[in-house]
């Protein structure tokens, strides 16, 4: 699991962490540290079954005055089996990642991402999923439905139902907000998205943060607290788990013995004392 601290929007510290055998590695600083406005995406995976290598990739788009973070972003990979980051030339990413729903998924080799970019020909706002191969280094598309395309990219977020691709949508509607849950049954074509439900966010509910194996739909609630929904009976559980809303994250679990040779972590210890890893 790779975890990020930031402070007024820089990147404070990175950390590694297996919490299978409870124990972290500490990142060193990337190579990339644009001193004037930038924004940073992370994506984390790993290759296998050829290298059994953990990398993390970062993507760093600097400001312009007229188009925002439209240029193509600098791109560096740190790679456990290396220990070192590296800086990966030769990519013209001509979109910008969604970085509102700090959203992205792992799943069959590749990171997946939202994002956008302004048609050439004048044609509006062009929204798709950006991937990136743990194996390859190589970055590549896929393209989302019409119905998925049609509204503002932040209102986009992606993640896993089951071994598939979900993208949800939110919006507003009659009755107040709502999110669509679309699937991607058949991995990488388009004709295979179809709309699995429709959630009104009625009653606290803000964000989907992921799928539990019994159906049930895990979100955050306007008390910072997450909860089970039931999207057949509308009834919803708590599950006793707090923070802040756009803070959770859930992503498939498989336990490893990655990081045997890093720190052990000290209960109560281990977030708080992310601050000073860098200084």
């Amino acid at each position: 699991m790779c975890l990020s601290g930031k402070l007024f929007g820089k990147l404070w510290s990175l950390v590694l962490w297996n919490p299978s055998i409870q124990k972290f590695k500490t990142l060193p600083f990337p190579s990339i540290k644009p001193e004037s406005p930038h924004m940073s995406v992370l994506g984390f995976g790993v290759d296998l079954p050829e290298t059994n290598d953990y990398k993390l990739v970062r993507l760093v788009y600097h400001k312009n005055d007229v188009f925002g973070y439209n240029d193509f972003p600098e791109v560096e990979i740190y790679s456990i089996n290396s220990g070192v980051w590296r800086r990966v030339v030769g990519f013209e990413i001509k979109h910008c990642i969604v970085k509102y729903m700090s959203s992205h998924a792992f799943a069959k080799g590749f990171v997946h991402w939202i994002v956008y970019d302004f048609v050439a020909n004048g044609g509006g706002l062009q929204i798709l999923i950006k991937t990136f191969s743990i194996a390859d280094e190589v970055f590549g598309e896929i393209m989302l439905p019409d119905a998925l395309t049609g509204g503002i990219a932040k209102g986009l977020s992606i993640t896993l139902f089951e071994e598939s691709h979900a993208v949800v949508k939110y919006g507003m509607g009659m009755y107040g907000v709502f999110c669509e849950v679309w699937v991607m049954k058949q991995y990488g074509v388009l004709e295979s998205w179809s709309r699995l439900y429709r959630i009104n966010l009625v009653g606290g509910l803000k964000k989907v943060v992921g799928f539990r194996n019994n159906g049930e739909v895990l979100i955050s609630i306007r008390e910072n607290v997450l909860v089970s929904y039931d999207p057949n009976s509308g009834r919803n559980t708590g599950l006793g788990i707090q923070g802040y809303t756009w803070s959770f994250y859930v992503q498939n679990y498989m336990e490893s013995l990655i990081l045997l040779k890093g720190n052990n972590v000290i209960p109560g210890g281990f977030l708080g004392g992310m601050g000073g890893l860098w200084t």
